[in-house]
């Protein structure tokens, strides 16, 4: 039987070829949208877990690049004094906060880290943002890592703790290859690899964060800041604060009591930044979900007829099996089994390719819209591939159902009564 079928394949290869087209497409842009819309979600949900902030408290003079902070993590070289984090902590409805000092980007003839951009420096005895991404806390199995959890937050978490910086160690994102011998060169400064970050699709991937007074030494010495400092100290300089608000505490009116509290400095609720990509990603899912429907509709229909005209072509081939004494069902079972190693062929290469493309669309998203890219687990990619393979048989299957029964009503009788023989 199986024979058979691939002899009917090859024999009809350019009609084989139009069914195989007609389901590759129908197929590619359903694994493809999954993927897709899978991975910006995570984006926005990972965004609001890699903060772990309600509110960020930023000069004035970045405020504009806020969004950059959040989805990008571009450096922004204007500061604050830092006695703002005290005054920000003696706000009323506020639990934790943490500051970060920005201090520049790097390259390769400055730093022997390949992969990465830019350096960060954190306070490791308060931060709540780095420590469910530290590599071996599991933060990226976990949706409430930070999105529900920081919220709460009271203090340093045991991960911050733990971090062992120091004077001398730095944290990698993960897009840093593995340092041989655990030092790398920053600016001159050899440093002591003290742990790597999971990744989150975002440019936190291409950073290196370690202690804050590290990052201002660098920064204090760094000819590219000159301009900067003139008569203000480094050590006194902070690029932001996040801020982690009180569990039913309005934050609006903790943000415009921020702004009292520190002058100069402008409140960002992180969840309006996060909304507004929220929004812009309804509207792509509901594009996908409108071209997918589309799709759908003009695949079952031109399978359907792709089907009945092949059933509809081979009626003389499959009266001279019936009235050679072959059964109705194995006449039937030759030839789905011919359209199933079609589409099936068909939708192994869809769900292939459109697995390969779906990166490429998740970046060109990220950019054009202003969105978060995410890092997609296997996981993912292995359900929108079973999501494929299923829709293509469930699809095949239905498009199948008029011309089988057809053949199942014909007599070969009736074949030869027509002429078709």
């Amino acid at each position: 039987m199986f024979y058979l079928a691939w002899r009917n394949i090859t024999r009809r290869l350019g009609a084989s070829v139009l069914t195989a087209f007609i389901a590759f497409v129908a197929v590619f842009a359903l694994t493809a949208s999954l993927v897709v819309v899978t991975s910006l979600e995570s984006g926005v949900r990972l965004s609001r877990e890699r903060l772990g902030a309600d509110i960020m408290v930023l000069p004035a003079g970045a405020s504009g690049n806020a969004s950059e902070v959040l989805f990008c993590a571009e450096p922004v070289n204007v500061y604050l004094p830092a006695s703002a984090v005290e005054a920000v902590a003696a706000v009323e409805g506020v639990t934790a906060v943490t500051p970060q000092f920005f201090t520049q980007t790097v390259d390769q003839s400055c730093c022997s880290v390949v992969g990465v951009t830019r350096i960060v420096g954190i306070d490791p005895a308060t931060d709540f943002v780095l420590a469910p991404w530290l590599v071996g806390t599991g933060a990226t199995g976990s949706g409430s890592a930070l999105g529900e959890g920081a919220g709460a937050a009271s203090g340093p978490t045991p991960e911050a703790e733990d971090f062992g910086l120091g004077d001398d160690g730095i944290l990698l994102g993960s897009a840093a290859p593995p340092i041989e011998g655990g030092q790398a060169s920053i600016l001159g400064s050899v440093f002591r690899v003290a742990g790597a970050l999971e990744p989150t699709g975002t440019s936190v991937d291409e950073t290196i964060f370690m202690d804050i007074n590290a990052a201002r030494t660098i920064a204090a010495a760094s000819p590219y800041l000159e301009s900067i400092w003139g008569d203000a100290d480094p050590f006194d300089a902070i690029s932001c604060v996040m801020v982690s608000v009180a569990e039913g505490a309005d934050a609006a009116a903790v943000a415009t009591a921020l702004m009292e509290a520190v002058p100069g400095a402008v409140a960002v609720r992180t969840a309006d930044m996060v909304s507004g990509a929220s929004a812009q990603l309804a509207v792509v899912e509901a594009m996908a979900v409108a071209f997918l429907g589309l799709i759908v509709a003009l695949a079952a229909l031109a399978l359907a007829g792709r089907f009945s005209a092949l059933a509809a072509g081979r009626l003389r081939e499959l009266g001279l099996l019936r009235t050679m004494g072959v059964s109705r069902g194995r006449v039937v079972a030759s030839f789905a089994l011919e359209i199933a190693v079609v589409t099936l062929a068909a939708a192994v290469v869809a769900v292939a390719v459109a697995c390969l493309v779906a990166d490429a669309v998740v970046g060109a998203f990220h950019s054009e819209f202003s969105l978060p890219g995410a890092a997609v687990p296997l996981s993912a990619y292995g359900l929108a591939a079973a999501a494929g393979l299923l829709f293509a048989a469930v699809l095949s299957a239905v498009a199948l159902g008029q011309p089988v029964a057809a053949m199942v009503r014909r007599d070969p009788q009736e074949t030869l009564t027509r002429g078709d023989l």
